[in-house]
């Protein structure tokens, strides 16, 4: 089974380091392209061209920069970003806290709330509230990132003033308060998170719901109503033990999406993460940059997969029992 999965991933992983290299030089244009000013940037003389040609090794053919990425992949090293003249692991580093900070944090409150949302819903399946209620949640959930985060930060930000519009704190702010600090990032986080929790907490509310539907309709959960068992010990103990399996798979899939969800998030809300700065990347066309970036994002999503396959089934008997009699 760990063969297994360390072979599928191996292998996926492989051609996305290879499309990782490649698809960056199939865009139009170029990095120098970009600073010579034919998207923003200063005019360069044709003697700074060629010297930043050369400096960045541009001029060499196509096969001797592939050699030269991988012999930095094996050292997690991608370069210097073209934009930032900084290393890119440095900047990638710098970046990373703030999107699994957002992410973190929607992550656990979509599921905090989807399985809440989904215990009730169920439990009180087909009737007049559960169905206007399950309708106004799938209709959240097929909302796009860009267009929930519009709405919050129309509302919140521009006609109520009471959140930040943009940034991770304010440029300015000296205090020697601790409390000051943290709560001027999570005002700052607010939007970001609440957008996140938004367009992922529908996924974790259906599974639930449908979960407890399917629990709450076997002859055990029916012999222990006759037996005068309380509501409460049958939600906590039954159903949603029994739900708790899928929320797992559920919730290893959507860290995932969420990461490519911050992309949209934090570049409305100019937030600094890796997603805004993979924005960036992508308009300078900043080559090492890029792949640093596309590289965490692979990783970063086939981790938490591979993560789901495998221990799914130690925690789930019936799933391992199935793959021995394959």
């Amino acid at each position: 089974m760990i063969k297994k999965i360390l072979t599928l991933y191996g292998s996926v992983f492989v051609i996305l380091l290879l499309l990782n290299f490649f698809l960056p030089r199939l865009m139009p244009g170029g990095p120098i392209e970009y600073l010579d000013g034919q998207d923003s940037g200063p005019m360069l003389t044709e003697a700074q061209k060629a010297s930043m040609i050369e400096y960045y090794n541009l001029d060499a053919s196509l096969g001797e920069q592939f050699i030269d990425y991988l012999g930095g992949l094996l050292h997690l090293e991608f370069g210097y970003s073209f934009s930032y003249k900084e290393p890119v692991t440095d900047i990638v580093l710098n970046h990373l806290p703030y999107t699994l900070w957002i992410v973190g944090i929607s992550t656990t409150l979509s599921l905090i709330l989807g399985i809440l949302f989904g215990l009730w819903s169920g439990w009180f399946h087909f009737k007049r509230g559960d169905r206007r209620f399950m309708l106004t949640m799938m209709a959240v959930g097929a909302l796009p990132e860009f267009l929930v985060g519009m709405i919050l930060l129309l509302v919140f930000a521009v006609y109520m003033g009471f959140l930040p519009m943009s940034g991770a704190s304010e440029p300015f702010l000296s205090s020697d308060s601790w409390w000051t600090v943290i709560a001027d990032y999570a005002q700052h986080a607010a939007l970001p998170i609440i957008t996140l929790t938004i367009v992922s907490i529908s996924s974790t509310y259906l599974l639930v719901r449908n979960e407890t539907i399917q629990v709450i309709s076997s002859p055990f959960i029916e012999f222990a109503k006759m037996k005068g068992i309380k509501r409460n010990r049958l939600v906590y103990r039954h159903i949603l033990k029994n739900a708790l399996l899928p929320i797992f798979t559920l919730m290893m899939i959507r860290i995932g999406t969420l990461f490519t969800g911050a992309i949209f998030v934090e570049t409305l809300f100019s937030y600094p993460g890796i997603g805004k700065l993979l924005k960036e990347a992508v308009l300078s066309r900043d080559y090492p940059l890029m792949h640093g970036l596309f590289f965490v994002f692979s990783a970063i999503i086939l981790l938490f997969n591979a993560l789901a396959d495998f221990l799914y089934p130690k925690l789930d008997p019936r799933v391992k029992g199935g793959n021995k009699n394959e």
